[in-house]
């Protein structure tokens, strides 16, 4: 066993005690003060530096390497919990109805905790500044830009950023990471298909914009299929609908919505336009007409290359070969750490395994059931620690 895993499993009473605190006391985005206040605490009681920002939640604190001038890098937690109803049964469940820590951002709490409380013990062991950014508003999928607008990034500026995210389908000890296009952006649309009410017994008389509504969501469920080179991954889907209140009642309009997630930049434009002209065609076509809202999300996350050949040296260094993992790809979902990593310049974002070492299936992320493994934080410190201490090595320039 390596020193830096010894040291991170020594933390784990400490860290799972911290975790234990902010699963049970939920915050929603951007309204994460106790979260922000309970960790500011753990960090003042450590001597940790604590950056002087305008944020009204979340934190950045600062650790100056002993060993001089360095690099400049970003570690970075989201600490928001999802507006869910928590079903977990544990001991510890949240307190505040409609909010859970359904996706593990406790979790990720509770290793940077882990990894400031180890790297101020360590600070002479490496050089240059470390960034522990305790994000807000990661579900919200603007919390990074808050971040960045505080002007936390800046003087030193950091030159690479890096993350974690637990994982269900890697076990408890498993680590994995993916160069290149990793996860996608995503922006949303919401349509209203506008027609002309009446009685529905008297069709002839009114507009009804039902079968137009019917007619774009079945069209839009063909332009990836059929309008989108193959070998670009991208999804539409419509996820909600809603339109009259009557069982003899033709409405004046259908409003639905949906998600749009892709991996390409060009791609990402061709599907706003395509989907505008689906949705407005199909109105057109049955006598109504067609409102359109899209709005642009996150952007798709780019793992840097250098930086993931960087982290697996570490995962290997800190947890042995046989411990890091190979991913399966793409995956369609997103992560606004992407604008951390769009302002920085490069970074990455890897996978801590959370699952059960027998095997048995874990539940899933944004579930109401769902609750972070405690088993897994010591190996989230490791890697983190290891890697701060590879790249501000005193020869790592």
């Amino acid at each position: 066993m390596t020193d830096v895993l010894k040291e991170a499993l020594a933390l784990k009473e400490y860290c799972t005690g911290c975790r234990q605190t902010v699963h049970q006391n939920p915050e929603l985005s951007f309204q994460e003060f106790q979260t922000t206040a309970f960790i500011r605490r753990q960090l003042e009681e450590m001597g940790v530096e604590i950056l002087p920002l305008e944020l009204e939640t979340g934190l950045v604190a600062i650790i100056r390497g002993g060993l001089g001038d360095g690099p400049v890098t970003g570690l970075r937690a989201d600490i928001d919990a999802l507006p869910l109803t928590e079903e977990s049964g544990a001991p510890y469940s949240s307190q505040n109805p409609g909010a859970a820590h359904s996706c593990g951002h406790d979790g990720h709490v509770a290793v940077l905790l882990g990894v400031a409380k180890l790297l101020h013990q360590w600070r002479d062991r490496f050089s240059g500044v470390v960034k522990l950014i305790f994000q807000p508003g990661e579900e919200g999928l603007y919390g990074a830009l808050k971040i960045v607008q505080s002007g936390a990034l800046k003087d030193p500026d950091v030159e690479e950023v890096v993350c974690l995210h637990g994982w269900p389908y890697l076990k408890v000890g498993e680590v994995g990471v993916w160069p290149g296009e990793y996860m996608a952006s995503a922006d949303m649309f919401q349509v209203r298909v506008i027609g002309q009410g009446g009685h529905g017994a008297r069709p002839y008389k009114a507009m009804n914009p039902i079968p137009a509504a019917a007619l774009a969501v079945s069209a839009l469920q063909n332009i990836v299929s059929s309008e989108i080179v193959t070998a670009k991954q991208a999804v539409v889907s419509v996820c909600s609908i809603h339109a009259g209140d009557a069982f003899n009642v033709i409405p004046g309009e259908v409003k639905f919505g949906g998600t749009v997630r892709c991996l390409d930049p060009g791609v990402r434009d061709e599907l706003e336009s395509k989907i505008r002209r689906t949705v407005e065609g199909a109105a057109q076509a049955l006598g109504c007409r067609a409102e359109i809202e899209y709005t642009r999300g996150v952007p798709a996350l780019y793992n840097d290359p250098g930086v993931t050949q960087n982290l697996e040296k570490a995962m290997v260094k800190a947890l042995g070969q046989s411990h890091v993992k190979p991913l399966d790809g793409p995956v369609m979902g997103s992560e606004d750490f992407s604008n951390l990593v769009s302002a920085v310049g490069k970074g990455a974002f890897f996978r801590l395994g959370i699952g059960w070492p027998d095997g048995t299936e874990y539940t899933a992320l944004h579930n109401g059931a769902f609750n972070f493994n405690d088993e897994a934080i010591p190996y989230g410190i490791a890697v983190m620690v290891q890697y701060i201490l590879d790249r501000h090595s005193k020869d790592a320039r």
